[in-house]
């Protein structure tokens, strides 16, 4: 492997900025200021910055399609720069994981998540990488829609950006020791 797509999915604008659904997009903003990549630019339906970690071409992405559409975002990376679908990461929120939580895997159904069901959909394939960010879950499985789209507490914050301050460390495990370096060290029931 020497390039990757890190695609956050969230939904743009203002209003969605700190939602718990956009925990993709905080991601890959967090990456981008961190590896101080190139500025962002809209190419096609995403905004993409580029850079390198060592010899490794890295793509960041943040597709602006809104999240149930996320799919054809992807697609249209994909083809913009002629990547396969295992070439990317896909970074997303995710219910059934405790918030301080991740899970790094290859595969696998969209969890009811609409954005990797949309990217299935779109690529007819499920065969690409996520890292699925826990943010916990409504008591009540009837508010699932206003947690999702909901702001994090300041409480939840200051464990959220511990998760998002590992990522750095995480995408260089997945580049330099490989995947299964990756999953084993950071799929544990608690990260922090």
């Amino acid at each position: 492997m020497n390039r990757l797509g890190i695609i956050g999915l969230g939904n743009p604008g203002k209003e969605y900025a700190n939602t718990r659904h956009n925990v993709g997009f905080m991601v890959v903003d967090y990456l981008h200021d961190y590896l101080s990549f190139n500025k962002w630019e809209k190419i096609g339906l995403n905004f993409v910055s580029e850079g390198f970690i060592e010899s490794f071409k890295i793509y960041l992405v943040k597709p602006q399609t809104y999240m149930n559409l996320s799919g054809k975002g992807v697609k249209n990376f994909l083809d913009n720069y002629n990547l396969e679908s295992q070439e990317i990461l896909i970074v997303q929120d995710d219910l059934d994981l405790n918030l301080g939580s991740v899970r790094i895997r290859f595969n696998g159904k969209d969890g009811g998540h609409n954005g990797i069901k949309s990217i299935i959909q779109e690529l007819q394939t499920s065969n690409f990488y996520r890292l699925r960010i826990g943010i916990g879950k409504p008591i009540d499985k009837s508010e699932t829609i206003n947690y999702v789209l909901g702001e994090f507490t300041e409480e939840e914050w200051k464990i959220l950006s511990k998760v998002i301050n590992k990522t750095p460390e995480i995408i260089n495990t997945i580049l330099k020791e490989g995947w299964d370096k990756a999953q084993n060290l950071y799929n544990r029931k608690w990260l922090f």
